[in-house]
């Protein structure tokens, strides 16, 4: 069909169908990653932000043009996760900020105009862009639509053009990036923007095509646990809620719901925001919240309930080896910490060493934004650090300064290792900045290393490497790969104490690999380096046989 200008209800089914085409094609998307460790998730990544975005659009009972681009916008920051998926939530945010309130419909060189203002915002947010990556697809895409749109009025025809134009653009970026050359991939997040154009242009060319956001849902961890005793729930009624409305002041509406409960979250901007709040009385949450505007997606949850149920299926008599970590000592503190990690055995050992909040995450399952958000919030400290601990994850916990109104400080911990080296420097007796000085300085004395394995064949420096094969990375490069997980760990360890004469190297270990086995390997380390302390502990994480730190 051929359209002059496109109009809220329209766009809207255009953004549905996007979410729905990413969906269908993201483990294709996850396939190209350029190191074949299992991370692969760009794909997964700008699928479950979209489909944050679509659960948006499909709470919004309006079909006004703006109401749509300003869900689609909100929706995608909280639900943003990893590089590539902050990447696309700024593009929306952009898009969302260059449609006015008194648009009815957009013709196509507003639509380009949109959307060029979508990618410098993309641009921005991100401190040393790459060229030949998910960027410079856009950019291209966007300058296309630009130069047709100021000729051609279909805007049909303009993204079939550009959605055509860009796939050539996105065959040349392994002559732009020497490892997607190597690797002989395309770029994914390119990959995947391509994708979502497709869907636009599915909608448009089909306005009655399927939409449907149905998807797998993620499992969510909550920000806040729950213990044997039921009757520790003070507030039974865990409820959440979107307000729509004119200039809603965030701080009044949080001060008016603080003597209705604890936990409580109020987030947003000044015509959306969301509510979480632990209430014994959720009739009177949302009478406060009716003030500002009109209420949506109301979810109210019986927390003593989860409760009996969570106890069913808890595990019995599940120890960890963290009793010989130094313990964080009882007083006041004014800063929080919040973690990112994967296992139980990591978690117990980062709130042990004085994080007070861990959040499940790492490769392959990259919290969102709100997720991170979540966290923060419930913690009663003005002052908030995160540690990412991935460098995929960095991006995102920057998203949350945009939202919160605490002091966020991201320290950008690209690893386990890192972090818990960043913890053992923390003082709560010092100042933020000379905290985040001690902690930064800690970091550069870690050397990470990991041991995994390979989701596919690659060539990675001139490497061989088969699908199956044991993989060791330094600091993440490619140091070893051979058949044996604990033959590419001691190859792996011999490389990161090069140079050193003496310090510490650490050990946690994953699903899969035996206690019994890795105090033999310990043993072996300690007669072999004599000169070093040998630890191990067990982290727990999945996917990586062992996680080793040498300091």
């Amino acid at each position: 069909m051929s359209y002059k200008r496109v109009d809220g209800s329209l766009l809207k089914k255009a953004f549905l169908r996007a979410a729905y085409v990413l969906r269908q094609n993201k483990k294709v998307v996850d396939a190209l990653n350029v190191f074949p460790v299992p991370d692969g998730d760009t794909g997964t990544n700008m699928s479950l932000t979209m489909d944050q975005a679509s659960e948006e659009l499909q709470k919004l009972q309006s079909d006004e043009l703006k109401k749509v681009v300003d869900a689609v916008a909100w929706g995608s920051l909280m639900g943003a996760r990893g590089n590539s998926g902050v990447i696309l939530s700024q593009l929306f945010r952009g898009f969302s900020q260059s449609i006015s309130a008194s648009k009815q419909s957009i013709s196509s060189l507003e639509f380009a105009q949109a959307f060029k203002n979508g990618v410098d915002s993309a641009y921005r947010a991100v401190m040393r862009p790459v060229e030949g990556t998910i960027l410079t697809v856009a950019r291209e895409m966007a300058d296309k639509m630009l130069v047709d749109s100021r000729k051609i009025d279909d805007i049909e025809k303009v993204l079939s053009d550009a959605l055509s134009y860009s796939e050539k653009i996105l065959a040349k970026t392994p002559e732009m990036l020497k490892v997607l050359k190597e690797a002989k991939v395309v770029d994914a997040g390119g990959k995947g923007l391509i994708y979502l154009m497709q869907g636009f242009l599915e909608a448009f060319e089909n306005p009655d095509i399927i939409t449907s956001v149905a998807g797998q849902k993620e499992e969510r961890s909550d920000a806040f646990e729950f213990n044997d005793e039921e009757n520790t729930i003070k507030f039974t009624y865990c409820t959440e809620l979107f307000v729509r409305g004119r200039d809603i002041d965030l701080d009044l509406l949080k001060k008016q719901l603080s003597e209705l409960g604890d936990s409580i979250i109020v987030t947003g901007m000044d015509d959306i925001v969301k509510i979480h709040i632990h209430s014994n009385h959720p009739g009177q949450v949302m009478e406060t919240a009716l003030k500002w505007g009109e209420l949506s997606n109301i979810k109210v949850d019986n927390m003593k309930i989860q409760h009996r149920e969570l106890i069913k299926e808890q595990t019995k008599d599940v120890s960890y080896n963290v009793e010989n970590l130094p313990r964080a000592e009882n007083i006041e503190k004014k800063t929080g910490i919040v973690a990112v990690s994967q296992g139980q055995g990591l978690k117990d050992i980062f709130i042990s060493l004085g994080a007070d909040d861990v959040i499940e995450g790492g490769q392959t399952m990259n919290p969102s934004t709100e997720n991170i958000l979540s966290a923060i919030e419930k913690e009663p400290f003005e002052n908030v650090i995160i540690l990412p601990n991935n460098k995929n994850i960095i991006m995102t916990a920057e998203q949350v300064k945009l939202i919160s109104k605490k002091n966020i400080y991201v320290l950008p911990t690209r690893s386990v290792p890192q972090g818990i080296a960043a913890l053992l420097a923390f003082n709560p007796m010092l100042s933020i900045e000379d905290n985040l000085a001690g902690m930064s300085q800690n970091i550069k004395n870690v050397v990470t290393g990991e041991v995994t394995y390979a989701v596919r064949d690659s060539q990675w420096n001139g490497t061989s490497i088969k699908e199956g094969d044991v993989i060791g990375l330094k600091d993440g490069q490619l140091a070893v790969v051979e058949k044996d997980k604990e033959k590419v760990l001691m190859v792996l360890i011999d490389e990161m104490v090069r140079g050193r004469e003496s310090g510490i190297i650490t050990i946690y270990y994953g699903q899969g690999v035996d206690a019994s086995s890795m105090q033999d390997i310990s043993a072996e380390l300690s007669a072999k380096y004599a000169n070093f302390d040998v630890e191990s502990y067990e982290g727990g994480q999945s996917l990586y046989f062992y996680i080793v730190s040498v300091e």
